[in-house]
């Protein structure tokens, strides 16, 4: 056991409050006298983390999104630098949120705080020359996509997906479709229209669009719309006042109501691999400001929007992108699957053969042994 040391910890986006959530509870099960402070969410903070800021405050999508958060991005930057110098912790671990983290880490390196980072900037994808200044800064990056460990050199470890840890129903499917108020025996979609304000305002309009254009030719399929817990419901309940079809909003709960569906309506980004590692056919939707998404055209070097097609390395799910993201071409889309079960049992194969390149579980458990690992071997 090692004596009482203190963390600060800093996720950025809703998916690393979830990640970040489950280290923090393994590693306080094996040194119970570890101290929390950092950047984050609610799942954190019931794990123990003491917050300096909040992390709904600063999550952005693209690249003009980020303007108009500039301001208490700033605040956030200065609330940690102020605790880094007030506070210095025995190790700073940073999950994903790239531009904001890589500069505490300048800090801390020059502090000389070692540096943990967990969950890797996708650099695959653009600003590949962020490889080496994270190499310089770090003393370890743990990965949980297959193929970027190599990135990194020696430093880099791949722990497996934290996900497969989490994502599993609360319920036997009975209860949920009882608890959630589903009907038995009708097509379920699931519509996650993502985790950050701006995602949701551009997507779930289209989402409900679609949703009453596939109603009329399946008159009893049933929508459920799982609210991230960075989202208030009062936002959706806006945007659903106009809505022409029945949708149950449901406060989180997106693994129960994915375990009960039969095909998904996706936002790029997590989302589509909780949604494949539960096997249901899904489709990806990325629609950005034009001016986040003209950047990223010049920027961005890959083939696929949809992790779970980049961890295939091939598409394994249809992706709209931009302007294809229309209430005709998402209804299209989710017609091919409700009517073809052949076609449905297709996808959830090749979804099931992806995910096995994700690792097996236990990530959070090993990424806790790393960190651990760390603190006794920095004394």
């Amino acid at each position: 056991m090692i004596s009482e040391k203190t963390i600060m910890i800093i996720a950025g986006e809703a998916s690393g409050d979830l990640h970040a959530s489950h280290l923090v509870r393994k590693m306080t099960e094996v040194e119970p006298q570890l101290n929390f402070f950092g950047v984050g969410g609610q799942k954190m903070e019931a794990a123990g983390v003491q917050l300096i800021f909040a992390n709904h405050e600063i999550a952005v999508t693209g690249f003009s999104e980020v303007l108009s958060k500039i301001g208490k991005i700033r605040k956030a930057y200065r609330a940690v630098r102020k605790t880094l110098r007030d506070r210095p912790p025995d190790l700073l671990i940073l999950l994903d949120f790239p531009d904001f983290n890589l500069r505490v880490a300048k800090m801390a390196k020059k502090m000389g705080i070692p540096v943990l980072y967990y969950i890797s900037p996708q650099v695959w994808a653009w600003r590949r020359n962020r490889i080496g200044l994270i190499r310089k800064l770090v003393e370890k990056i743990m990965v949980v996509l297959p193929f970027e460990a190599s990135l990194y050199g020696e430093k880099g470890i791949f722990v497996g997906h934290p996900l497969l840890d989490i994502v599993t129903p609360s319920q036997t499917p009975g209860e949920i479709m009882d608890h959630l108020g589903i009907q038995r025996g009708s097509p379920v979609v699931t519509l996650l229209p993502g985790s950050r304000k701006n995602e949701v305002d551009k997507l779930l309009p289209v989402m409900v669009e679609a949703a009453h254009m596939i109603r009329e030719r399946i008159t009893d399929v049933q929508f459920v719309l799982p609210i991230a817990s960075t989202i208030s419901k009062e936002d959706v309940t806006v945007l659903l006042e106009d809505a022409l079809v029945p949708i149950i909003p449901v406060q989180e709960q997106a693994y129960d109501a994915l375990s009960v569906s039969d095909f998904a309506i996706v936002a790029s980004g997590t989302a589509t691999l909780e949604t494949a590692i539960l096997g249901v056919p899904m489709l990806i939707l990325y629609r950005m400001s034009a001016l986040t998404y003209a950047l990223a055209r010049r920027l961005v070097r890959v083939p696929h929007i949809g992790l779970i097609n980049m961890v295939a390395g091939k598409r394994i799910v249809p992706e709209l992108i931009q302007s294809e993201v229309t209430p005709n071409h998402i209804m299209e889309e989710t017609l091919q699957v409700l009517e073809n079960g052949e076609y449905a049992a297709q996808i959830s194969r090749k979804l099931r053969e992806a995910v096995i390149k994700l690792g097996s579980p236990g990530t959070s458990a090993r990424a806790a042994r790393i960190a651990i690992d760390l603190l006794e071997e920095k004394g």
